[in-house]
């Protein structure tokens, strides 16, 4: 009996030991800073370049502004974008919007013995432990309205990204304000290779506006994966 109750002993050791090792590695996955701004840099937390994108007619433009949230002084992202319905390809009036890049940027010779495109693919991020994409919202209530796009392997090959519902379906008042909320995102809304992540966009979509165009400025911060 003495030897089956320490074998008991040392098996609910492992089982508490396990299960601490489980907690602290969900702990360590629970959020990762992909830009909180601070810097005032176009470079992320992850060493990835962000930047916005046009294409004209449409235009947009970033800054740096020094704002609070939650009692604190942060540094935020400024977008101000003009989403055009006229002009430029297929006359639907151009894009625009802001990305920031979770994949590598190889900037070394190639590692010798492996492939062009296997290094590619070690290159993105592995987001596979993350159930959102967590971001910090306000704007001119009424007038501003986005989608986010996440961006995977195949996605970032052809230039484009899956892009979520409306971000006022992920915002506690079901729209954009002139307060800061934070919007949660769950990464199974885009059906992507999460392993194989390459970049999140702010995407001032046709679909966001009644009449497929609009203008105004959002205000950006802390955007993470939890």
């Amino acid at each position: 009996m003495k030897g089956l109750t320490k074998i008991a002993i040392v098996a609910v050791a492992g089982v508490a030991l396990t299960s601490a090792l489980i907690c602290e590695a969900y702990a360590q996955n629970e959020k990762v800073v992909v830009d909180d701004f601070e810097s005032g840099s176009i470079t992320n937390s992850l060493g990835g370049k962000t930047n916005v994108y046009v294409k004209a007619p449409s235009k947009a433009m970033m800054a740096f502004r020094q704002d609070h949230k939650e009692g604190r002084p942060t540094t935020a992202l400024m977008l101000r974008f003009d989403k055009r319905n006229e002009g430029g390809p297929f006359d639907m009036g151009g894009w625009c919007g802001y990305y920031t890049l979770l994949k590598k940027i190889r900037t070394t010779s190639p590692t010798p013995g492996i492939s062009e495109d296997e290094e590619m693919q070690r290159s993105y991020f592995d987001a596979s432990a993350y159930r959102s994409i967590t971001l910090w919202v306000k704007g001119i209530e009424g007038k501003t309205n986005f989608m986010i796009g996440a961006a995977d392997a195949h996605w970032d090959k052809v230039g484009d990204s899956v892009k979520s519902e409306e971000i006022g379906i992920y915002l506690p008042a079901g729209k954009i304000t002139d307060t800061w909320q934070k919007a949660i995102v769950p990464l199974d809304d885009f059906f992507i290779d999460t392993a194989k992540f390459a970049s999140i966009s702010v995407s001032f979509e046709a679909d966001c506006f009644p009449e497929g165009a609009g203008e105004g400025i959002v205000y950006i911060d802390d955007i993470a994966l939890e």
